[in-house]
Formats: C-alpha cells, structure tokens, sequence
C-alpha cells in the first residue's frame, strides 16, 4: 500500500511538471507574439521612412528641410519613442524624440534589439547620386534659366543664390536609420501571460492536490468499509461460535462436574488402595484443568460489547500487581510500574481493559527468568493517545513466530493455550485500539497496546 501511495503521488507530481512545463511553452509562445507584433510595427515604420526618403529625395531642397518636421511629426505617436536618421561620415543627424534613449555614443550596428528603454531597429540603407535640381525644379533644355520651365534634357543642378547650407541627397550614399519603439505595452502582455499561465498551473496544481485528497479519502474509505465487513463477518461468526462454545460448555461441564465428584470421592475413600487414590487424584487435577481450557475457550468466544467509561489504566495496573504478587513471589520477581505524569483517564470498558492487562503482564511473569524485573509503563500525549507498555526480560520471540502472536492457539509455553493474547487482541478490536510486540532491548519482549482515541 506504502509503494502504491508513493506511486501515486509520484504519477500526480509528473503529471503537474507536465503541466505547469506546457503552461510555460504557451507563456513563451505569447510573449514571443507580442514582441513579434512589436517588430512587425517597427519595419512598418521603417519601411515608410526609408521608403519616404527614397522617392522624395527628387524635391530638393523643399525635402531637406521638410525632413526634420517629418521626424517630429513621427515621434508624436505613443509608440515611437526617437528617431534618428544620419549618413555615413556623420555630416547630417536629424534626430527626433529623446535623443537619450538612442545612445548613439558607440556605433550601432545595423539590426534590431531589446533595450530596457524599448526596441530599436537599425537599418542601413543607400541612395545612387542623381542629377536632378536641389529645389525639384529642371532647366528647360540646355541654355535654360531660372524662368525656363521644366524641359525634357538632361538638365543641371540649380540653387538659388540665397540658399545656403549643402545638399547631400543627390549625391547619395550610405544612411543609417535607427528608430526606437515604446515596448511597455509588449511587455505589459507579456506580464499578464506569464500570470496568467502561473495562476493556471497553480490552479492545476491544486486541482491535482484535490484529486490526491479524494483519492486518498475513497481509498481509506472503501479500506474502512472493507474492514467494516471483515469485521461484521467476524461478529457474526463469532456470534455463532459463543452459541456453540456456550452448548458445548452446557453439555461438557456439567458430565465432567459429575465425573470430578466421583473421583473426588474416590479419593476420600479409605478403602482404595494408595495408588488408586493417585489415579483419582490425577483425574480430579485433569478435570479442574479441562474445565480452566473451557472457561478460556468461552471468554474467548464471547461476543466482545464494551461499555466505555472513564477508566484510570494506572490504578487497573496497581489492582493487578496486588493480585498477581504470589506468582512475583513464587519467581523472585521485581514487578516496576511506570504511571503516567500527569496522571489520566481514558475510556475503556474497565472490566475488558483489566482481563486485557491481566493477560499481558501473567504472560511476562511465565517467561520473566527469576530474579528479574518486569516493567509496566504508562505514556500518552495531549491529543487523546496512551500507551501501555509490559516489558519482560525473558528470551523473547523468534522472528518466524512473530507474525502468529495474538492468533488463536498459538503458544510457545508447554503448558499456554494459546488464547491470552488473542483475547487481547480481540479486546482491543472492540475498543478500536491496537495492539503490538516489539523486541526488548538487550533481550527480552515488549507489548504494547495503544489507546487511540480521546
């Protein structure tokens, strides 16, 4: 049973680690859909700039100086954080935004990143040299001037005398644009998922752990009703055996008082011969102990019903140490009683609990060496459990023998019948406690039945 509960819980926590793993996996799955989102919005503004730069370049000087506006324009929406456009040897900049967040002090390769600021991406790009008119405007033919019109030639650059400053789209060359995306609305999705995927293993975990409870509650209930059963069966068959056992003993005792007052006649008789007398005498010693095997067959076979109440097991233990002192004496033994501090009670059916002790502690006194001490302890705790412990210094008991203790009939005495610790057992079935052997320390047995209710 041990190994099919550590099985199970085994199984339940594989299965939760697969669980909370895909909760993971899908975690990852929308956090990488977010920030793809992200990068998507990014080269679509991207491709607009590079795009706007390219085919607008022919206006001239009107485009130049429209640039800067642009990029102001740009960086109004929520989501551009700075933009920055700038050629190769650094002689434009045209910056837009926090000019901060961009961090352009090393060189930026072209490419995209995630900085704690948001996520920039950086792309390189090219424009071929072209002659066309800074201002967009084309001389008509070959002697054109500055109220020629738009002609079909090849045409000249022209600038007007007041303009100043240098043009630098129509000789082309290589650009750098780097643009910065606000990501607090990426990351802000990405935190809602990952709680959201934690509530969802947490919560699976807890189903599990429900699951293991309900397990676990109808495994120890169909044990319980199983039991249950047993026990029924038990008491029935036991019912039906105390009838028997009480017909037998009906029809038994009353023939051997008969044959137990003749002998015991026989044996006052003067005129029987002295080894007839021996004869008798034995018949008498045999039927007083075939009727001792009857009563024990009977007080085992008798419907176990207690009656609880408040009981003080010390006090029962002090009863029975008075009453057994003769057979402590006979072997020169030590009887030492251990009671509990604080004193308590427990409840029991007080006459049970007494032939329950009686058995245990006659049963140490038979294997006790002489002149040796058997200990009686009494311990509990505040939550309603007791023990009572009958210690005795004897051989104790064979391990291949210790799986029969408490069945009926089994002994390791000459003279034992087998049925004292199965009346214990039977007892303590009836009270809902159990009952036990452990070796002694050093040598010798220890039983011990626990009261474990309150």
């Amino acid at each position: 049973m041990r190994w099919q509960r550590l099985t199970t819980c085994a199984g339940l926590l594989v299965a939760w680690a697969v669980f909370a793993w895909w909760q993971n996996h899908e975690y990852g799955h929308e956090r990488e859909l977010a920030r793809k989102t992200l990068r998507r919005q990014a080269k679509s503004v991207m491709n607009a700039l590079v795009g706007g730069i390219r085919s607008h370049r022919r206006l001239g000087w009107f485009f130049q100086d429209q640039l800067q506006g642009v990029l102001n324009e740009l960086v109004t929406s929520e989501d551009v954080l700075a933009v920055q456009v700038a050629s190769e040897d650094g002689r434009m900049v045209l910056t837009a935004g926090d000019e901060e967040l961009l961090n352009t002090s090393e060189p930026i390769p072209a490419g995209s990143s995630w900085d704690p600021a948001g996520f920039r991406l950086a792309e390189q790009f090219e424009l071929l040299p072209e002659r066309t008119q800074p201002h967009g405007r084309q001389s008509g033919g070959r002697s054109g001037g500055p109220g020629g019109g738009l002609g079909l030639g090849r045409g000249r650059l022209w600038c007007p005398p007041s303009e100043r400053g240098e043009y630098l789209f129509p000789e082309g060359g290589k650009f750098l644009a780097i643009l910065l995306l606000d990501r607090t609305q990426a990351d802000t999705q990405s935190r809602r998922a990952a709680w959201l995927r934690i509530s969802v293993a947490v919560a699976g975990g807890m189903v599990l752990v429900f699951v293991a409870l309900a397990w676990r509650a109808t495994v120890r209930l169909t044990e319980a009703r199983g039991r249950e059963r047993v026990l029924q069966a038990e008491a029935r068959h036991l019912r039906e055996l105390s009838q028997a056992a009480a017909g037998l003993a009906h029809e038994t005792r009353n023939p051997l008082g008969v044959v137990r007052g003749w002998a015991q006649q026989l044996t006052q008789s003067e005129s029987l011969p002295a080894d007839q007398q021996e004869h008798t005498r034995a018949m008498v010693e045999e039927c007083d102990r075939l009727t001792a095997r009857i009563n024990q067959f009977l007080a085992f076979a008798k419907p176990c019903e207690p009656s609880p109440e408040p009981v003080d097991p010390d006090r029962i233990i002090d009863e029975l140490t008075a009453l057994l002192q003769p057979d402590l004496d006979a072997k020169d033994l030590k009887l030492t009683h251990l009671p509990t501090r604080p004193a308590r009670t427990i409840r029991a059916d007080r006459e049970m609990l007494r032939q329950a002790l009686f058995n245990l502690m006659q049963n140490a006194i038979q294997f006790a060496p002489r002149g040796e001490t058997v200990e009686v302890g009494v311990s509990g705790s505040e939550d309603g459990f007791c023990r009572i412990e009958v210690a005795d210094p004897g051989p104790g008991v064979a391990d291949d023998a210790v799986d029969l203790l408490f069945t009926p009939y089994f002994t390791t005495r000459a003279d034992g019948t087998g049925l004292g610790l199965a009346i214990v057992r039977r007892i303590a079935g009836a009270h809902g406690w159990q009952v036990g052997y452990s070796p002694r320390e050093g040598s010798g047995s220890v039983f011990w039945l626990d009261h474990i209710h309150g």
